[in-house]
């Protein structure tokens, strides 16, 4: 630990011996000497199945911030408050970003129907909605049941990323369960506008082009967010 602290480039090295372990199905423990003590951890956990993930999000929760605020306003709350997240989890394999360790590299989805009901308590549960949904997203706008074409292939593979330096030839990059979740979405009564706020990776989108038309035609709120590593040299590598 105290030679990862005091020297950045052992703390690049150890940031990527992090992401190489980042695979449920195929990760080894990792043990970081701390003072007189060994840090021991463990592998990432296996993902949710769409069922288990279901009955995470379908909880009653209240959709309110914590009572210890009061009436305080909090602008973070206000931007969120009306937005659903469809999955976890994130293949990107960024530098710059932490999703893989916290929500894992292996994307973890929502059923059709669950986002739907979510969708139907903003509507009946919440009175500021106007109608309008915020966002239908993730860590990623566009990674929804986006996975590795074989689980052979995914259980024993050892990258940090499926698209760089290019997207993987094992990668299903199939948008147009989006466009069928989109739609159903805009045709719940009582909702005017679906906004699509989380970042989009338009190397993934322009692999389906009739997503981009739905996305841009029906779901876009004056500026659409673009994934950094699109736009910069380096992110990914």
């Amino acid at each position: 630990y105290e030679q990862v602290r005091d020297d950045p480039a052992l703390y690049a090295h150890a940031s990527r011996i992090l992401h190489k372990e980042t695979n449920p199905y195929n990760a080894r423990p990792l043990v970081q000497a701390h003072g007189d003590r060994d840090v021991w951890l463990n592998p990432p956990p296996i993902p949710l199945e769409t069922e288990e993930l279901d009955l995470v999000f379908e909880q009653p929760y209240t959709r309110l911030p914590h009572s210890s605020y009061g009436d305080a306003r909090i602008p973070a709350y206000e931007m969120i408050r009306h937005s659903v997240n469809i999955m976890r989890g994130c293949f990107g394999g960024c530098t710059f970003c932490s999703i893989t360790e916290h929500e894992g590299r292996i994307i973890q989805n929502r059923s059709e129907d669950s986002i739907i009901r979510e969708v139907e308590r903003i509507r009946d549960t919440s009175k500021a909605f106007t109608g309008v949904i915020s966002d239908l997203g993730g860590p990623t706008a566009n990674m929804w049941r986006v996975a590795c074409k074989s689980k052979t292939i995914e259980a024993a593979c050892r990258k940090p990323s499926c698209v760089y330096p290019g997207i993987c030839k094992n990668l299903n990059t199939d948008q147009t369960p989006l466009i069928s979740l989109y739609r159903r979405a805009r045709a719940v009564s009582g909702v005017k506008k679906v906004l699509i706020a989380s970042g989009l990776r338009y190397d993934l989108a322009v692999e389906t082009p009739e997503y981009v038309e739905e996305l841009v035609k029906h779901h876009v709120g004056g500026y659409l967010k673009i994934a950094p590593e699109h736009t910069e040299d380096g992110p990914l590598s």
